[in-house]
């Protein structure tokens, strides 16, 4: 089967999202993030609930727009909600299908990155933005030690070279559970904030999602649907568990899925709860966390499946 057909068969099946023609369909209306960290809200207005973020350079499809200041969003994760005409640059059916096609770098940073109005000064004057980890620009790679970049919404500036990846080999990388816990613990300590979801901030299922795409892997966006990814581990097959299985925890013994970690090994596992940090399953470990154990999901050996998805088979993004 073609590459092409491929990506679309698999973003069909994952994410029940759209179709082949609704990408390359000339009715479809986007745009892009333009900001570090844009926030998706459940309603028109800043003091609605926040119950998610998308980081720069993200494309998102506009379900609704009244010309008013908010629009009515899907991302490339199929999570719905709306976001303030402020946060991103908007697309044209011609503008996405080039994007697609434009050399692109993505932030590969775990700290934040500066981009500079210029290639020789790194005065705080000479601030353009900052980009957190797996912000897209368009750029090519430089052999010097900075690179001239195009932000989402036209602005350019220059960046540190050893901070970019060319998106090719950001989405195709393997999966490492290594690599992905490391991610989770660089972030030790960071706040916990309900719907955040970059590496300046995250909810439980946040983390989930920045470590793993960090390694060019989209997931599914809460706990209660990171639950059904993967292939499924039972409560009491503990001895099965291996780094980088999500954990998924309940109030009650019997009650809905409101928690989701990821597991390192000897019995502990990262997480954010008030602040990213380690916990036990051992309840006669003094870091023991009182929640109600209830089950596993593994994506190593599950990439591509329903809900789990490698950035370069996504047709949003290639």
């Amino acid at each position: 089967m073609p590459h092409c057909k491929l990506k679309i068969r698999f973003i069909t099946l994952l994410f029940s999202l759209i179709s082949a023609v609704s990408v390359m369909s000339q009715d479809t209306c986007w745009v892009q993030v333009r900001i570090p960290v844009a926030c998706i809200r459940d309603g028109k207005g800043h003091s609605t609930e926040m119950t998610s973020q998308a980081i720069m350079g993200t494309p998102i499809m506009i379900l609704e727009d009244d010309g008013g200041e908010w629009l009515h969003l899907k991302g490339p994760d199929g999570y719905e909600g709306y976001m303030n005409i402020s946060s991103v640059a908007r697309l044209s059916h011609k503008d996405m299908l080039n994007w697609r096609k434009m050399p692109r770098l993505v932030c590969t940073s775990l700290p934040e990155v500066k981009v500079y109005n210029t290639d020789d000064s790194k005065d705080s004057r000479s601030v353009v933005t900052e980009l957190v980890n797996g912000s897209i620009v368009e750029g090519v790679l430089s052999d010097s030690d900075m690179t001239k970049v195009t932000l989402p919404d036209g602005r350019s500036g220059w960046v540190e070279t050893a901070s970019m990846s060319p998106i090719e080999t950001w989405a195709n990388q393997k999966f490492n559970a290594d690599d992905i816990l490391s991610t989770c613990y660089w972030l030790m300590g960071t706040p916990y904030l309900w719907g955040a979801c970059s590496t300046k901030s995250v909810d439980c299922s946040g983390l989930v999602r920045v470590s793993y795409f960090a390694k060019g892997i989209l997931m599914l966006r809460d706990a209660r649907q990171q639950i059904n990814i993967g292939k499924h581990i039972a409560p009491d097959d503990l001895k099965s568990l291996k780094p980088a299985d999500l954990l998924f925890f309940s109030n009650t013994p019997d009650g809905r899925i409101s928690h989701v970690a990821i597991y390192d090994k000897d019995g502990r596992y990262i997480h954010s709860s008030g602040l990213v940090k380690v916990n036990s399953m051992d309840c006669d470990d003094p870091d023991y966390s009182k929640r109600f154990y209830r089950g596993a999901s593994r994506i190593d050996g599950m990439i591509p499946s329903e809900g789990i998805v490698p950035v370069y088979m996504h047709p949003w993004y290639f």
